[in-house]
């Protein structure tokens, strides 16, 4: 099954967005060149999950961030373990990201800032895989500082938060991604997850409770569908928090009120 591609300046635009929330109300705030992400989120995913072992050794994303440049990364990791040129096709044409330890378990997707390629690393990203035999891998050893890893449940992710927060409808690209940690303790740690359902029958929630919590809309995860439904983490990535000017910030928090449900 043919998976559409998440593009990473599309989510860089709703890492704007969380960060422009954050600075202006106080409480508010990519993908590989052979494999490509399931947009819908009730979709039917595999017949078995790959979960990540409770004896794993963690490694940290933001120690890729520390990096800096791509000297940094060979220099850490080895460059046996770096792929510099990737290419990668999205819809607003190709560019070039780096992978860390490539079509393996403990891949990793570098990006690049934008007019500085291979000089400053802006994200680092890590997503479910998906193996030969079409099963879903949440193996991967990385996580962040935060102790967000993927596969944890969302109401695990509301427990490290410490509240409820907002996230986008389902069923589409940027579906289930975290717009606002809402002032929680994850707020300002320039993180950004996104969630999914790998149920086989959307965890239980009627056609009805599905399409409720589903489009370009903004929802409290304390919504009794989400809750109901308790996706998955499936993509994790650390930042450097993009530079906007108040004008954008005060823009980008309009378009987001305007997208939101009404309490």
């Amino acid at each position: 099954m043919e998976k559409p591609f998440v593009s990473f300046f599309t989510l860089v635009r709703i890492s704007i967005i969380f960060i422009s929330v954050v600075c202006l109300n106080g409480c508010s705030q990519k993908k590989n060149e052979d494999s490509k992400i399931d947009s819908s989120t009730n979709a039917k995913r595999h017949s078995k999950i790959i979960a990540r072992p409770d004896t794993i050794q963690e490694l940290y994303l933001e120690d890729i961030l520390a990096c800096m440049n791509f000297e940094g990364l060979t220099k850490k990791y080895g460059a046996e373990n770096v792929k510099k040129d990737v290419i990668v096709e999205t819809g607003e044409g190709q560019f070039k990201i780096t992978k860390l330890y490539p079509d393996t378990e403990k891949e990793v997707e570098v990006y690049w800032k934008d007019g500085k390629e291979y000089q400053q690393i802006q994200d680092v990203m890590i997503r479910v895989r998906y193996t030969k035999d079409e099963k879903t891998d949440f193996s991967s050893p990385w996580s962040s500082k935060n102790d967000i890893h993927l596969g944890m449940k969302l109401a695990e992710i509301v427990q490290l938060n410490g509240k409820t927060f907002t996230i986008t409808g389902f069923g589409w690209d940027l579906g289930g991604s975290v717009v606002s940690w809402e002032g929680g303790k994850l707020a300002g740690k320039n993180i950004n997850v996104r969630f999914n359902d790998f149920s086989d029958d959307n965890g239980g929630l009627t056609p009805q409770e599905f399409n409720a919590i589903s489009g370009e809309m903004e929802f409290d995860v304390l919504h009794s569908s989400i809750t109901k439904l308790n996706p998955s983490v499936d993509q994790i990535s650390v930042f450097i928090k993009p530079a906007i000017t108040k004008d954008q910030g005060q823009k980008m928090v309009k378009e987001v009120e305007a997208k939101q449900m009404k309490k």
